[in-house]
């Protein structure tokens, strides 16, 4: 992967790759100097791996709001707290079904930001009640 950008570097631009047909819950966030080198980032990733996915199959979107969140990695890591909070404050990303109730939103970096978070808690007060 390092061949297609260079740590540091100014002109790099937030990508949100997913796939074209809207098949996958998955989106994966890169910075890349094109569109292109973008997808092919993205391309081999836990989110798309090259065994299952194809360079056409994937699209990716402009993302300015994420550009000043460029610190050198190539993409955002959902893992990452600092990464998390950004994608759910700025981009409005929550969690699928498999990382939503008590052992993941109590705990999330972004549950104030959390489209989803105020029905985490109602299902907690049913849940209670």
């Amino acid at each position: 992967m390092q061949e297609l950008w260079t740590k540091g570097e100014v002109g790099m631009k937030a990508y949100v790759v997913s796939d074209r047909e809207g098949y996958s819950e998955w989106i994966v966030v890169v910075f890349a100097e094109s569109r292109g080198k973008a997808v092919a980032a993205a391309l081999g990733t836990d989110e798309f791996p090259s065994a299952d996915w194809s360079y056409t199959e994937l699209r990716a979107i402009r993302k300015p709001e994420f550009d000043k969140h460029y610190r050198g990695n190539w993409r955002m890591d959902w893992d990452n707290p600092n990464d998390r909070l950004a994608m759910v404050r700025d981009g409005g990303y929550y969690c699928n079904e498999d990382a939503f109730g008590p052992d993941y939103c109590a705990k999330c970096s972004g549950k104030d930001y959390c489209s989803r978070y105020e029905e985490y808690l109602d299902e907690e007060v049913e849940t209670d009640g």
